[in-house]
């Protein structure tokens, strides 16, 4: 259990340090180079208390909520967090638009799963990139160059409210637009849209 966790705090280590370490990326490609350690590694004495500071105050209760101890890793080869990378990277770049970093976002697989297991948690990739002085999750792959599309724009269209881009709209969560609502009523019959969203990983629970 612990080996399976550390895999996944370096996993999650290398695709922030990735995305804004560009020059760090090309030096480690160079047979013998030297890559120094990245500014958000963690001690075990601080690593540990995080840990159990979920064990007290998280598992219990979502244990009790959905009767299950929900999922607490998530596992993405490197490859496929290389591939991931790579390609919201060069679209991104094809269209003129910086990427910043990438958001790991909560999210939990319905009863009609198509992929995953239904009522886990797992977590997404969403690319952002700099909007206003803030990072803002942004669709690569519905941008074009100088229109940058952001996930609030798209989701919205699929009768879902994104809140947390701005303090006004976590503070105004529980009020629908009228186009939101709108839009949810015909979700299904909408032709589906491929964003750059990732997934599609390994959980831990169940094991």
């Amino acid at each position: 259990m612990k080996n399976k966790f550390l895999v996944v705090a370096t996993l999650a280590t290398m695709i922030f340090t990735s995305c804004s370490q560009d020059s760090l990326d090309e030096a480690s490609k160079e047979v013998g180079a030297k890559v120094s350690r990245p500014y958000n590694a963690l001690n075990y004495k601080e690593l540990v208390p995080m840990l159990e500071h979920y064990d007290e105050t998280r598992k219990p209760i979502l244990e009790k909520a959905l009767g299950h101890e929900d999922t607490r890793m998530n596992y993405f080869s490197i490859e496929t967090i290389e591939n991931y990378l790579a390609y919201v990277k060069t679209l991104s770049k094809e269209k003129g638009i910086r990427i910043t970093g990438i958001n790991f976002v909560s999210a939990s697989y319905p009863e009609n799963t198509t992929h995953g297991v239904p009522n886990y948690q797992t977590m997404v990739f969403m690319p952002t990139t700099e909007i206003n002085g803030k990072n803002i999750n942004f669709d690569p792959v519905q941008s074009s160059e100088g229109n940058v599309v952001t996930v609030k724009e798209m989701l919205g269209d699929y009768g879902y409210n994104w809140v947390y881009d701005s303090k006004e709209d976590y503070e105004n969560r529980n009020k629908l637009s009228k186009k939101v609502q709108q839009n949810f009523l015909k979700r299904e019959s909408m032709k589906d849209l491929e964003s750059s969203t990732g997934n599609r990983g390994t959980i831990s629970p169940p094991l």
